[in-house]
């Protein structure tokens, strides 16, 4: 017995479509299916506005740190 983590798709028609690791042999297999409550983009929006929120409380939007990086890593190479 093993555990497999993989994305499955459920089709608007029921189907349950599943891509299978390559080194499983060929054949029909007895299996324990646990799906999560969400589908995955709602999950993954979901962490990411979370995540967003919680680096706003500690940097404002209008800091832009991209900005930041770059003219740090401008004088870094400046002074090589």
């Amino acid at each position: 017995m093993r555990t497999i983590g993989l994305k499955v798709t459920i089709t608007s028609n029921g189907k349950l479509l599943v891509d299978s690791p390559v080194d499983i042999p060929v054949g029909q297999y007895n299996a324990v299916l646990v799906i999560e409550d969400q589908p995955i983009s709602d999950q993954d929006q979901t962490s990411v506005q979370k995540a967003q929120a919680l680096f706003r409380q500690y940097i404002p939007a209008s800091r832009k740190l991209s900005e930041e990086l770059i003219q740090e890593r401008k004088l870094e190479a400046t002074g090589e």
